[in-house]
């Protein structure tokens, strides 16, 4: 079974062997320099004699994948994790499939009945000759190719990769990367110094090249903050690309794991195998077309989704796939919600737009998401004429990270002055779980211990109500207290398990929401709160059949209350929801964050009109948090800018200046606002 010809849905996976997984307290500490800073309770995992980047996983991901000690499919496996540590099976689906997908895609996971399952035993030992060059060690070894590290006679580094089947099929593609290799001459790619036949054995050997893989270079600038390293690292890429089609070759098979970026920032594209050379008449149709289907643009998805041979790769379908990468390795993520359903993912690719960095808490980089998008635009005209074009254009943007307009002094006075009230707890009249908030928010933007550790004093301050222990629940996940967090989450549903009427029920159902997010991989059991939640939405949309009229606050807060535990996989979409809503939606009621949600779950055009021409609030602060919501939702700056305004406009109206401070830390990271509990009446009432 090769690589292209299995099903992730069906084919049974298991973990070889030779495959490790150590702790990285275990590793020397040349490597845990390298690695850098990470928690006690992270592994690594490696394939010996593979050439792969080594993977840094959390502990839990780490059970996981043990589950793959006997052969299994992906779906089960997550099924029995589930079970075994109290998770639910659908978000751990959603949570696990792509970091699941990808150990399949480096063959650290492989098909029981591949020959991958075992190392296949080296043909060659340290120190034999092979056609001039001296081995030196194994790197690779699959059912069909090996590659080595070997050296030339004078003692130069090479990489030596050799046919291990007699397969026409195999030399074919040794050929097409030979070729393309020696077309480009070493440019953003091996220098090739060899293509024989020897002993029977096809093979080639080319320029070996150190280096990260490119999407550990993106995590370290993103985990450094460091926009400027970021932009550069996706600024080569793309102009490695283009160049590469200006060469007049096509890789065949982006993705992150075919590039290098080396100590001195270059990029090196790798494995040519699956290249094709422009210059030569191609099909109109390529039935070996192959890929990681993430990766898989509009037209391809489409038609393997109709069961239909793919049309072939060009240049400007390969944009589509750059343009993936370069989304990812900016966000971490990809453009759209991936699934493990190979057909809903298809389909999304088809029809979803890509997200905007808000969406996926990102700080929004508008001059970059604009080039981004055009490169994943549905229709192929609609993309840049050439890669190279795109990368011009992605370099001529400021990576600078804009510094916000300061606030007038009197703003600041009242910020700096909330926060020391807050950080050493003085007396205020304010309620204590209004404080916890304010402490939780501003500890999170501001990165500051003192001001957490202040939250989780003040919220035990707070009167024991359901909204408290949701509050404490955030705290302590924030300080990654597991122990506080369950307790939390257990008072939360004792107290919301005394509710009666509706409004309060679902109210507290979209604050379990945030607890079911938060507690992913964490080892703490959430499927007594699910319950509770399905139990009780269950319960009210059964009550709302039986009446004849309609109660629209009611039914907006069901609506968002469904929405939400879709979107974090505890519930499925109820039957005749998509009706409902569409129906709802007719009667010109709901608000921002009902419609917004909306489009975040079905990715609907016209719910994020209806969200971007829903009434705002009354309520000025509600209204601040409305526009930091289209923010989210759009991208788009101005709404931002919008929320600053009003800020300024009501900065010294008194019902106002309560919650100016808080309004001023969530404009700081506007991306991240969130809606604090206690004005989500008024903002909901419009």
């Amino acid at each position: 079974m090769t690589q292209e010809s299995f099903d992730f849905t069906t084919s049974l996976f298991v973990l070889p062997p030779d495959a490790k997984l150590l702790p990285v307290s275990e590793l020397s500490p040349r490597l845990q320099a390298k690695i850098g800073y990470v928690d006690d309770d992270q592994f690594v995992i490696t394939r010996p004699g593979f050439r792969i980047t080594t993977r840094l996983l959390p502990r839990p991901l780490t059970e996981l994948i043990r589950e793959f000690h006997t052969p299994s499919l992906l779906t089960d496996a997550i099924l029995r994790f589930s079970q075994a540590h109290g998770q639910d099976p659908m978000v751990m689906l959603d949570l696990a499939f792509d970091a699941l997908a990808t150990l399949v895609e480096i063959r650290i996971l492989v098909p029981h009945d591949s020959p991958d399952t075992q190392s296949p035993e080296p043909n060659f030992g340290a120190g034999q000759e092979f056609a001039g060059f001296e081995i030196e060690m194994l790197v690779r070894s699959l059912e069909d190719t090996e590659v080595y590290r070997a050296r030339q006679a004078d003692g130069t580094l090479v990489a030596l990769k050799i046919t291990r089947a007699d397969r026409q099929a195999i030399f074919n593609m040794f050929e097409r990367e030979a070729k393309a290799l020696d077309r480009l001459q070493g440019m953003d790619s091996p220098q090739l110094l060899k293509h024989a036949i020897e002993q029977g054995r096809a093979f080639i050997a080319m320029e070996w090249c150190d280096g990260v893989s490119i999407a550990i270079a993106a995590q370290r600038a993103r985990a450094a903050r460091n926009k400027r390293q970021l932009h550069t690292v996706v600024t080569k890429l793309l102009e490695a690309y283009g160049r590469l089609h200006a060469n007049g070759i096509l890789h065949g098979d982006i993705h992150t794991g075919n590039c290098l970026v080396r100590d001195n920032g270059r990029i090196v594209i790798l494995d040519f195998g699956n290249a094709r050379l422009l210059d030569h008449v191609n099909p109109a149709v390529d039935p070996l077309r192959t890929g990681i289907p993430q990766f898989y643009d509009p037209q391809m998805a489409s038609s393997l989704s109709d069961g239909q041979i793919p049309p072939a790769a060009d240049p400007v379908s390969e944009q589509y796939a750059i343009s993936v990468m370069a989304y990812l390795l900016l966000t971490g993520l990809h453009p759209i919600e991936t699934s493990a359903v190979q057909s809903e993912l298809l389909r999304n690719i088809v029809e979803h737009p890509p997200l905007p960095f808000t969406a996926r808490g990102i700080a929004a980089w508008p001059a970059v998401e604009a080039i981004i998008n055009r490169g994943l635009a549905k229709q192929p005209e609609e993309r840049y004429s050439t890669v190279a074009e795109m990368a011009h254009a992605f370099a001529a943007t400021d990576w600078k990270s804009k510094k916000p307009r300061r606030w007038p002094a009197t703003s600041e006075t009242i910020l700096h002055a909330k926060i020391e009230e807050t950080r050493n707890l003085q007396p205020s009249v304010e309620l204590p779980l209004h404080r916890a908030w304010f402490a939780l928010r501003a500890a999170l933007t501001l990165d500051n211990a003192e001001l957490l550790a202040a939250a989780d004093v003040l919220v035990g301050q707070a009167e024991p109500h359901w909204q408290a222990h949701a509050v404490a629940a955030r705290i302590a996940r924030a300080r990654s207290d597991i122990v506080t967090e369950r307790q939390a989450i257990e008072k939360f549903l004792s107290a919301a398990g005394l509710l009666t009427d509706k409004s309060g029920i679902l109210a507290a159902i979209l604050a379990a929401a945030d607890i079911f997010n938060g507690n992913n991989f964490r080892n703490i059991d959430v499927t007594p709160l699910a319950n509770w939640a399905l139990h009780n939405l269950e319960q009210i949309q059964t009550a709302a059949h039986s009446h004849k009229t309609v109660d629209d606050p009611i039914e907006s807060l069901w609506l968002m209350a469904t929405l939400t535990l879709i979107k974090c996989g505890v519930a499925a979409i109820p039957a005749g929801f998509a009706a409902r809503l569409e129906t709802f939606d007719k009667t010109q009621k709901g608000h921002v964050w009902l419609w917004s949600l909306a489009h975040d779950v079905l990715a609907q055009p016209h719910f994020k009109t209806r969200a971007l021409l829903a009434k705002k609030p009354k309520d000025p602060a509600a209204r601040v948090f409305a526009l930091l919501r289209i923010h989210q939702l759009t991208g788009e700056m101005s709404w931002a800018r919008d929320a600053r305004r009003l800020i300024a406009k009501y900065s010294k109206a008194h019902s106002f200046e309560k919650h100016l401070g808080l309004l001023m830390i969530e404009l700081a990271a506007p991306h991240n606002a969130v809606l604090p509990p206690f004005l989500q009446p008024s903002a909901y009432a419009v």
